[in-house]
């Protein structure tokens, strides 16, 4: 077997994206599951969180499955508004005037029918996978939670409609995994890297607005606790000890939080939403 090396076309990235990652130098010579497992989701195993949380998810899709009925007029195995509403989706109407704030979390541990399911879980696998090569399953369930969490509130402040939230989590994970690399990379690939991640927020922004996604709204919420969280948080393989920065961003995302609660209380008066046709 020839010693494993970093293609050529990679030498531009950070170092740090590919400690303890096996990257072959070519699929040909070697096992090809191996290399693409490397590259998409390098700490995918059934003991994961990714696995954890996926198998958990795909379990309630199932139960509800079972347990639930069906809107025929929609997609395929596309759940009815009472067995969401069931199963824990959320909407502002619910938070304000039910103080239903569990709804919070339920709402990301469930989708609106199969096609939902499947996009959303190979998108988890390969994202959340990827962040949890750098901490560990506690840290990264909880920032998984912390920034779909601020993906739903975010969303609520704005708009009146159901939500399945799942999206948030897998969009603040990858605003983490920015994080990450700014952090690790020394000067001008920082600013490489801002340059990207300002290009992928129009580019979403831009799709949200030509489609009228009303999800944009909590996705930029979700992405930018993640990025900032990325920031101050110490990794595996890198110790931060950039004290004052983490309370500036520990702030950030406090005020973040405690502001838009804010709002929501004392100026949203939200309508009971609208029922799918």
């Amino acid at each position: 077997m020839q010693g494993s090396r970093r293609h050529p076309e990679l030498d531009n990235m950070p170092d740090f994206l590919f400690e303890n990652t096996l990257i072959l130098s070519d699929p040909r010579e070697e096992n090809c599951y191996s290399t693409i497992k490397d590259y998409c989701c390098p700490n995918f195993n059934l003991m994961s969180f990714t696995a954890i949380i996926s198998l958990i998810q795909l379990s309630i899709f199932i139960v509800m499955c079972f347990l639930g009925d069906f809107n025929l007029q929609k997609t395929i195995l596309q759940f009815s508004d009472e067995t969401l509403e069931t199963f824990g989706r959320c909407s502002a109407y619910n938070l304000k005037y039910k103080l239903e704030f569990y709804r919070l979390i339920t709402c990301l541990f469930i989708f609106n029918n199969v096609k939902d399911l499947c996009g959303q879980l190979l998108l988890q696998v390969i994202v959340v996978s990827m962040v949890e090569k750098f901490i560990d399953k506690k840290t990264t369930f909880f920032f998984y939670l912390t920034t779909g969490i601020a993906g739903s509130i975010t969303f609520i402040v704005f708009y009146d409609q159901n939500i399945e939230g799942n999206s948030f989590c897998v969009f603040g994970m990858v605003g983490l995994m920015f994080g990450f690399i700014i952090q690790n990379s020394q000067q001008d690939e920082a600013r490489q890297v801002i340059m990207q991640v300002t290009i992928f927020i129009l580019i979403i922004g831009i799709i949200g607005f030509f489609y009228k996604n009303s999800l944009i709204f909590g996705i930029y919420g979700s992405f930018l606790i993640g990025i900032i969280i990325g920031l101050i948080q110490p990794t595996q393989n890198r110790i931060f000890q950039r004290t004052k920065m983490k309370f500036v961003g520990i702030g950030v995302i406090f005020m973040y939080f405690t502001g838009f609660i804010y709002i929501f209380f004392s100026f949203r008066m939200p309508s009971r939403p609208i029922e799918q046709q």
